[in-house]
């Protein structure tokens, strides 16, 4: 047990003292000498499914009870467990020879057929499993003779991350008495602190106090990547010069297309089209840039006199459209569940999605040729567009982040529970975890510049530049841990006598990556003295 948790298990003690000497009191109910129970709405018979009359030992033969008794009860009414004393290799079967671990104790109880086991009132820091049918009997003053006294508690001090005890599921009625549970501050992101954790099992509890120490708070999500911007577009080739080829009939290619693969969009290519071709007779128009409705191809110079440019609308390329963003992941939403392993499994907040990859831009328009080129060509092919770049890949999404962890005193799942003279305190459930945050996405590629003119010739046209990758989506926020005396899922526990219940704070939601600017938090954790689970 860590020192953080030593110090509130401390804290805690005078305060959970008085509330557990007030509930064992009052133990058989509320009555006119004390009304508190009936001012806070605490009494049995109300409780979480119905009271009953608690009876010490229910199946125990009379001689093998320790309360009420002067006298300690004989050897063979089943296993003797003492942290000071005791010495696990000993048999247990006496009080001469009592086990160290009460953990070990409650097996072999079991495996011995002797049900029953008898702790001195020490505290034993251990997770403690108790198989179907075994009584643990604490609250045994070992060093007066291993006689039952009222103001003493056998305590279990559980370790982080599990339930401090676990009533394992089978035939038979498990009975604990007189015993101090405490579950430490949970550790690992996440990570619920609970009590006594009952599935599949008729238990009864009398006389005892469960604490719950505080849920861990939730992991954060992870960044879309550790790169700020996702992979940027393809700069555009260039077109070439005019007279680069003679001759009737010859052509100046444009600058080619170029391709970005784009892993996070399926690996699917944004491609900058490719230049238009400069012949001697006209400039051909470019191609237009991919996948896309905008990233339209220049158009190239047409034959005879005219006012064809490198202007918009005429020989220069269009721009590719920019990519979709990606959607934002939703906040961790709902009360979670309940697990026979771990006790608690809450909400994470949801990834978001990728961005998607911008267009390529589209090809500049090809320029028609000069009448004469250097050297002494009579005919010459024109200056050719420049290629659109490519897109930019859109970027990856932030993940969720991870639920806090709850703090609960008593779990039950379709178990047969029933509570007397019991006190059940909650510590704080932990926050939920950050929302990652989102990739930028990439910066299209730069268009390739047309070829130049000769002899009074124009130039061939720029291409297009690629339009930016899309942005990746928020990761959503982790629900906040809950803060619960009693977390049941089937029969609601059975309680009589006067039954204490305090919790904590509820966690908060974590908030969704980037400041939570896409107002994707989590949920934030309930606080409640019973509640039920689907």
């Amino acid at each position: 047990m860590n020192t953080t948790t030593r110090r509130r298990l401390g804290r805690g003690l005078a305060t959970l003292g008085l509330m557990t000497a007030a509930v064992l009191g009052a133990s058989a109910g509320c009555s006119s000498a004390s009304d508190d129970c009936a001012q806070t709405n605490s009494c049995g018979g109300g409780g979480d499914g119905g009271g009953g009359d608690g009876g010490s030992g229910a199946g125990t033969p009379a001689g093998c009870i320790p309360k009420g008794s002067d006298e300690a009860v004989k050897d063979d009414c089943g296993i003797w467990v003492s942290l000071s004393r005791g010495d696990d290799a000993n048999d247990g079967s006496s009080k001469a020879a009592p086990k160290k671990s009460l953990r070990h104790a409650a097996l072999v109880a079991a495996e011995r057929g002797v049900p029953r086991v008898y702790a001195c009132g020490e505290v034993f820091e251990e997770q403690v499993e108790v198989r179907p049918g075994v009584t643990i009997f604490g609250g045994l003053d070992c060093a007066g003779g291993w006689v039952w006294k009222e103001d003493t508690k056998t305590g279990v001090h559980g370790p982080p991350d599990v339930p401090a005890v676990k009533l394992l599921a089978g035939d038979g009625t498990t009975r604990l008495e007189d015993l101090e549970i405490r579950a430490s501050d949970a550790e690992t992101p996440g990570a619920s602190s609970i009590g006594v954790l009952a599935a599949g099992v008729t238990a009864e509890l009398e006389r005892c106090a469960i604490v719950a120490g505080n849920g861990a708070d939730g992991a954060p999500g992870a960044p879309g990547d550790p790169m700020p911007r996702a992979q940027g577009g393809t700069a555009g080739n260039p077109g070439r010069n005019a007279c680069t080829m003679a001759g009737d009939g010859a052509t100046t290619p444009g600058g080619a297309q170029v391709v970005n693969m784009c892993e996070e969009d399926g690996g699917e290519p944004s491609i900058g089209g490719k230049g238009g071709d400069g012949t001697f007779m006209v400039g051909r128009d470019g191609e237009p840039g991919e996948v896309g409705t905008l990233g339209q191809a220049g158009l190239g110079e047409p034959n005879g006199a005219g006012t064809w440019s490198c202007a918009t609308g005429t020989g220069l390329g269009y721009a590719g459209e920019p990519g979709v963003d990606g959607d934002a992941g939703t906040g961790g939403t709902g009360n979670g569940s309940l697990s026979a392993e771990s006790g608690y499994i809450g909400i994470s907040g949801n990834a978001g999605t990728a961005g998607k990859r911008g267009q390529g831009g589209g090809g500049g328009g090809g320029a028609k040729g000069p009448g004469s080129c250097p050297g002494g060509a009579t005919q010459g092919s024109g200056a050719s567009g420049g290629s659109g770049g490519s897109g930019g890949c859109g970027g990856k999404p932030g993940q969720g982040g991870g639920a806090g962890g709850s703090s609960i005193a008593l779990v039950s799942i379709e178990a047969t529970l029933s509570l007397n003279g019991c006190a059940l305190e909650a510590g704080n459930g932990g926050k939920g975890g950050l929302g990652g945050d989102l990739q930028l996405g990439g910066i299209g590629g730069t268009s390739g510049p047309g070829g130049t003119g000769v002899n009074l010739s124009r130039a061939g046209c720029r291409g297009g530049d690629g339009g930016d990758g899309g942005r990746g989506g928020p990761g959503g926020g982790g629900a906040g841990g809950h803060t619960l005396s009693i977390a049941f899922k089937g029969t609601p526990v059975s309680t009589s006598g006067e039954i204490r219940r305090l919790q904590g704070s509820a966690g908060p939601g974590g908030l969704g990556g980037d400041g939570n600017g896409a107002n994707n938090a989590g949920e934030s954790g309930s606080k409640a003295d019973a509640q039920e689970f689907p």
